[in-house]
Order: C-alpha cells, then structure tokens, then sequence
C-alpha cells in the first residue's frame, strides 16, 4: 500500500477499488517500488469501503504525487520516514511512556505518563488516546481479514482479497473465526442430526 499509485486508485466507477500491481519495501532506508509482488495471488482487486472511498476522493483532488502516501517531496516513503508515520498512530495509545528532558543546568529530569482512555494528550490538544492496545501495521490487515470472515465473506474471496496464494493458508490462520462459535453452528448441528426450529 506504500507503493500504490494513484493510476492504481479507481475511485470513479461502479465498483471502486484498489489495483495492487506494486510493493513497497526499503533497501539501506531507501524505498524501492517494485512490480515483482510476493506471489502471484498478492496481484489484486481490492474495493473500498465507503469510509476509505471519501478520504481518498478527497485527498486525490489534493494530490501533488503520483503515489498516494509520499513524502513531502512526492517520493515513497523511506523506512525511517514510515516508522515516524507510524507514531503518529501509536501515540494516541495508552501505552505509559516515559521520556526525559534537560534543565537549563544540564541536569536530566524523567517525567512519566500514563494517558487514560478518551483524554486529550496534555502537549497536544489534538491527541487523544482512543486504544487501549500498541498496534502493529500488520494488525491492520488482521482486523480486515476478520471482519470480512465475521461478516461471511466466503473464504475463497477472503483469500483472494488478502492476497493469500492458497485457501489453506487463510484456513489456516483465521479458522477459529468461522468454525469455532457456537452460537453461529448451533441450528447447523441441530439441523445435522434431525432436528429444526420452526
């Protein structure tokens, strides 16, 4: 997603969507764009949720660069540039932090802070800690993936969707979701073995 273009962004037709034709990754902190994906199945169609589909039409509009997340010259992102996007997201944690600062005589002075759920961060208004967790950006796709199981979205589109080369492997790792609650097997059990509620 690093490396998506905006060319690669359909926003204006029937069913809009990502096409994911590049991958993003870092040599020596330097970005590299490749069109050589992981596997053939990372190749992929994605449509976007209503929610994603406004603030890229409107960021679109405002674009100077041909990738949708760049830097402020329009280039990809470097690895260090992204880890300092990233805290822009881990910041609204209520991760205790602790950091140090230096008086006017040089010595050091720690201060501690433990944001509390729903508060504004006291340096900056704009904050609030709004997770009670330190996310990673692969527990975005994560929170995807379940989603689309928990709404049932059939498995083989969900393969397709995360890009998974093999159902196996989507099977593999989020079968709990879809085979393991009882509420949801219930009538299909009863149903098994003879019984049906009218």
């Amino acid at each position: 997603s690093l490396g998506l273009k905006w060319e690669n962004v359909f926003l204006d037709t029937d069913a809009p969507h990502l096409s994911v034709q590049t991958a993003w990754h870092t040599e020596h902190n330097r970005p590299i764009i490749s069109t050589n994906l992981k596997t053939r199945a990372a190749r992929r169609n994605i449509p976007i949720p209503k929610p994603l589909l406004d603030h890229l039409t409107e960021k679109k509009k405002a674009a100077t660069s041909e990738f949708v997340v760049a830097n402020s010259d329009g280039n990809p992102l470097s690895e260090t540039q992204w880890q300092r996007l990233w805290k822009y997201v881990v910041t609204r944690t209520t991760k205790e932090r602790t950091y140090t600062r230096y008086k006017k005589d040089g010595t050091k002075e720690v201060h501690t802070v433990a944001p509390v759920l729903g508060e504004k961060a006291s340096h900056n208004g704009k904050v609030v800690y709004t997770m009670d967790f330190v996310p990673t950006p692969h527990q975005l796709r994560h929170t995807y993936i379940t989603n689309l199981l928990l709404a049932g979205v059939d498995v083989k589109t969900v393969q397709y969707l995360a890009g998974h080369e093999h159902a196996r492997i989507t099977l593999d790792i989020y079968a709990h979701l879809t085979y393991n609650r009882p509420e949801d097997l219930k009538q299909k059990i009863d149903s098994a073995f003879g019984y049906s509620q009218i």
